[in-house]
């Protein structure tokens, strides 16, 4: 569950823990695991289903959110996944990895839990040599296998899955600024600062797969010493975002050249087979330099100059859907929806697995009344990535053609999500379903504090305020229920969590079952 920061807690309701004390049979210890790769033993509130699942759920959908992976020239990723495959068949922990290239310009790299890992197209085009991407792809493999995002949960930046529904907010500094994962475990794990002790550790494991794979350790000594050198003064630069998550330091340099002297001498440097496989991302990166600009160009309105650049581009590099599609979007600025839906055929065309394509086309057959195909375009874009926008449409479809269950089931997920289409949806669910009838639109969630205490998140998806918000608590299907009334108000689309102050762990506060029974409504 995702403990929202910005929101105040309410104080400690509990006046008598006493209350919750029946739900809970035992306060456990918690679970003190070996970790797979140093050997220690690691205390642990999430289990390796919980990371397979994280992994396996929201993989696609934040590679989406940031640009979707490369298609242009496939052997690129062909040539990431062999190397990355070659270190993770070293790896201490045996999982199923999987590596993917994001069709983004930032410099970075994340791996969530269970192996799934990520590089970005605006990192490879930095490296050097084929031993400088087994080292970054070695320490995320490590970052996966030595669970330092389940360590990340534990800590309490969140124990749920989450809500997988995004909030389009409009072309920004590329695509990876488009669509915003709200609480979504994935998205906080990927964001996270790793602390030091985890960055050492994933250098110097990473560092031994590389080894044992056959590559020359002496590359991640090279990746640090330029990481070094690039932070200085590079506030402002996009590979701060690289930084941000993995921190380098002096320090990792000195310690990466001890590791080294230990490790076998020699190995695969591979710099003329590293330019070969990225020969073509090399040859265009003029092109995508162009488009970069053409983005901040266009947000900036200059809808002239961003069409000028991003012509430039497709000239460079006529195969990028991203270069059509932003074509798209300046020409829909325009009003222009023929010279609009061109653009986004074309796009699709050359990748069908990106969201937003599908998504703009998705909005041009709604203007034009177009409702078979908008539907169609509105549910493909949906499968790659939930977005609010889709979800609203199709559940105004549904209304439209007199299926309210429908309608209202695409309602609710939109409302997750923050803007207007999330306030939008909350007021169709209260023309459809009106709450002095049943209360259906409180959601509530429950978890475990970054104190370890037992909390309760009350999202108020009407698009009015509530309170006194009754809620009942069994800790088991036959245990008596508590109830328990939250008194202050909860405005519209906002949420509140509610700290118990109850001391607890994570399997238990998954055995207590929380429900809305009654709400009073405010305007």
């Amino acid at each position: 569950m995702q403990i929202v920061d910005d929101v105040k807690p309410e104080s400690k309701i509990w006046k008598r823990p006493a209350l919750l004390l029946g739900f809970v049979l035992a306060l456990l210890l918690g679970a003190c695991v070996q970790n797979p790769v140093t050997g220690k033993k690691d205390f642990l509130l999430v289990s390796e289903d919980w990371e397979l699942q994280v992994g396996a759920q929201q993989y696609l959908p934040l590679r989406q959110a940031q640009g979707g992976d490369y298609v242009v020239d496939p052997g690129v990723e062909k040539y990431v996944r062999s190397v990355g495959n070659r270190l993770a068949a070293h790896s201490d922990r045996k999982l199923p990895y999987e590596f993917h290239v994001i069709n983004d310009s930032t410099p970075n790299a994340w791996a969530l839990p269970g192996g799934k890992i990520s590089i970005n197209r605006g990192l490879l085009v930095r490296l050097n040599s084929e031993a400088e991407l087994a080292a970054v792809l070695g320490h995320e493999i490590v970052h996966a296998a030595a669970k330092h995002g389940a360590k990340g949960q534990t800590r309490g930046i969140g124990l749920q899955l989450g809500v997988l529904t995004a909030s389009v907010i409009g072309a920004r500094e590329g695509y990876g600024q488009q669509a915003q994962i709200l609480s979504s475990v994935g998205a906080q794990i990927v964001n996270s600062r790793y602390g030091q002790g985890a960055e050492l550790e994933a250098d110097l494991f990473g560092m031994n797969y590389m080894s044992k794979a056959g590559y020359d350790p002496q590359g991640a000594v090279g990746l640090q010493r330029t990481f070094v050198e690039l932070s200085k003064g590079q506030s402002s630069d996009p590979i701060s975002r690289l930084f941000a998550s993995h921190p380098p330091s002096e320090q990792r340099v000195a310690q990466n050249i001890k590791t080294a002297q230990t490790l076998k001498k020699g190995g695969i440097v591979g710099e003329d087979s590293y330019r070969q496989a990225m020969a073509r991302l090399i040859k265009t990166q003029k092109a995508y330099d162009a488009f970069d600009k053409a983005q901040v160009a266009f947000q900036k309105k200059n809808t002239q100059q961003a069409m000028s650049l991003i012509r430039a581009a497709i000239r460079i590099e006529p195969s990028e859907a991203h270069f059509h599609s932003l074509v798209g979007d300046i020409s829909m600025s325009q009003n222009n929806l023929s010279s609009a839906r061109r653009s986004f055929d074309k796009a699709i065309s050359l990748n069908n697995q990106f969201y937003y394509y599908y998504l703009k086309r998705g909005k041009i057959n709604e203007l034009q009344k177009n409702t078979k195909a908008a539907q169609a375009d509105y549910a493909n874009s949906i499968k790659l990535l939930p977005t609010s926008t889709a979800q609203l449409s199709l559940g105004q479809f549904a209304e439209r053609a007199g299926k309210p269950q429908v309608a209202k089931r695409y309602y609710a997920m939109a409302a997750q999500a923050k803007g207007a289409a999330g306030n939008q949806a909350r007021s169709a669910l209260m023309r459809l379903d009106p709450p002095q009838t049943k209360n259906t639109r409180l959601l509530i969630r429950q978890g475990v504090s970054r104190q370890g205490t037992f909390v309760m998140e009350l999202i108020n998806q009407t698009s009015s305020g509530v309170r006194n918000v009754q809620l009942g608590l069994r800790a088991a299907p036959n245990a008596p229920q508590r109830v328990q009334t939250i008194r202050q108000r909860i405005p519209a689309g906002s949420r509140r969590v509610i700290d118990t102050g109850l001391k607890i762990s994570r399997q238990q506060a998954n055995r207590i079952k929380v429900v809305v029974l009654n709400a009073e409504f405010v305007r």
